[in-house]
């Protein structure tokens, strides 16, 4: 265990630091994970940039945004539950913390990689847990569902500046959002830095990360040993299920209740897309496309409706913007009218296609 306080240089460029470095110079990383468990009720907090690191930002004066987010990881026909929960998380919590330190500084790509990653790994719990004891990271669920919210908050600012504001308005009207929109964006990136140093997360990443070294103890020995593939049917299912039960009667359900179908749907997408090696041939192709498609109309869905909340929440603030905040309001309810013409239709598509694990 090491502390390191002072200042990181490079050049005439310097930036104060207080690091404590936890090395493993022999046993089993599960037990590194436990007594770093030990002290995150401290004010401390988890971060992906060591110092090093911190010394070739310095140099160089930018942040590695280079982080990509797998949809798919190389499972092979062989893959135990403990092995796939394993891959999965681990690679997800390295997404996390590599896109965090550019995050904190203001990348708007680091913002949706991270917010990805917690959805990601969000479903990944969801998916495996049938598999481990009942209430069993249930904590870590709770953290993660709070940390997609903030993360969230400053993502809707940013697709409201690159997106959203293109698509309705331009000129002089947009450049008023546009500022306005920068305010919000700092204040919720203000929080989120803040947020992020809370110790619940700190401690949720390292018990993920212990789980990651220790699977059985988590699905106990014969489950973590078993084949995933055994398994993923069963998983899949319990998630395709979820999604039809709240998209009965798609034609007539509100917009929190087409919020709720957008987010299951994205939850097997996720899912599917996770142990997607395991399976191959030309149904999963047909109802990975068919997933997609319905998807993107969702997420047109969401953006107008976020366009209306947010130019709500902007006109309370600023009366002046009354009269261009409703017309953006006005095209984004328009907006949202089409999509729910075209919706029951992709449903059926949707729905009616068996799904390739039930074949």
């Amino acid at each position: 265990m090491t502390l390191s306080r002072g200042s990181v240089q490079a050049g005439e460029q310097a930036e104060a630091v207080c690091a404590l470095d936890l090395t493993l110079l022999r046993g089993k990383a599960r037990d590194l994970y436990a007594f770093a468990q030990t002290l995150s009720d401290l004010p401390i907090w988890l971060t992906g940039e060591t110092l090093p690191m911190r010394g070739v930002r310095l140099a160089l004066g930018q942040y590695d945004e280079d982080v990509t987010v797998q949809s798919a990881l190389p499972f092979a026909g062989d893959m135990t539950v403990g092995k796939g929960w394993s891959q999965s998380v681990r690679a997800f919590l390295t997404v996390f913390l590599a896109a965090q330190p550019a995050a904190e500084h203001g990348s708007v790509d680091a913002v949706h990689e991270m917010r990805v990653a917690v959805r990601r790994l969000r479903t990944i719990l969801k998916a495996f847990r049938p598999l481990f004891p009942k209430g069993a990271l249930a904590n870590e669920m709770s953290v993660f569902q709070q940390t997609g919210q903030f993360l969230g908050n400053v993502r809707d600012w940013d697709v409201f500046q690159t997106e959203i504001l293109l698509a309705y308005v331009s000129g002089d009207i947009a450049s008023e959002f546009v500022q306005l929109a920068g305010e919000k964006r700092v204040s919720a990136l203000a929080e989120m830095r803040q947020r992020l140093t809370d110790p619940s997360i700190t401690s949720t990443l390292l018990s993920l990360g212990q789980s990651t070294e220790d699977p059985a103890a988590l699905f106990g020995a014969e489950t973590a040993d078993a084949l995933l593939e055994d398994h993923a049917p069963v998983l899949l299912d319990r998630m395709a299920r979820k999604v039809q039960h709240r998209g009965h009667h798609i034609g007539h359900l509100s917009d929190r209740q087409l919020h709720d179908v957008r987010k299951s749907l994205k939850g097997l997408r996720y899912s599917i897309e996770s142990i997607l090696p395991l399976y191959k041939g030309s149904r999963v192709e047909t109802y990975m496309g068919h997933c997609k498609d319905l998807q993107d109309l969702f997420g047109r869905f969401n953006d107008a409706a976020t366009a209306e909340a947010l130019v709500r929440q902007a006109i309370k603030e600023r009366p002046d913007l009354a009269e261009a905040g409703d017309a953006i309001v006005h095209m984004a309810h328009r907006e949202r009218k089409k999509i729910l013409k075209k919706l029951p239709k992709r449903w059926k598509v949707f729905s009616k296609d068996v799904p390739f694990w039930c074949q």
